[in-house]
């Protein structure tokens, strides 16, 4: 795990125990969004950061370490969950009508 200038320097890591890559940016928007206090900017790098950080788009495959590639699927299978949330899971809500509905008054 190390902190990094710029995003596109954050690698996966061979071993998927060891905690991900992340910058300063990722860190204060994740604490933002947990305030709730995030800008739109800050809730996307959020979801971005989960997505990568999950090792969504690595191998899981850990090649002579069963226990690593069944650790690394597992951390994959959230990121997918993710992506499939936001891109392609069914509602019940018309998609135009989501985005103005608040889950609080219901």
């Amino acid at each position: 795990m190390a902190i990094q200038e710029k995003i596109e320097d954050c690698r996966p890591h061979k071993d998927p125990l060891e905690r991900p890559d992340y910058t300063e940016a990722e860190i204060q928007a994740l604490r933002a969004c947990w305030r709730g206090e995030a800008t739109e900017r800050q809730q996307r790098m959020c979801l971005d950061y989960l997505i990568r950080a999950s090792g969504t788009h690595d191998v899981s495959y850990r090649p002579g370490d069963s226990h690593a590639t069944a650790f690394a699927e597992g951390k994959r299978f959230v990121g997918t969950t993710l992506v499939w949330m936001l891109k392609a899971a069914p509602t019940r809500t018309d998609p135009d009508k989501i985005s103005t509905r608040n889950p609080d008054n219901e």
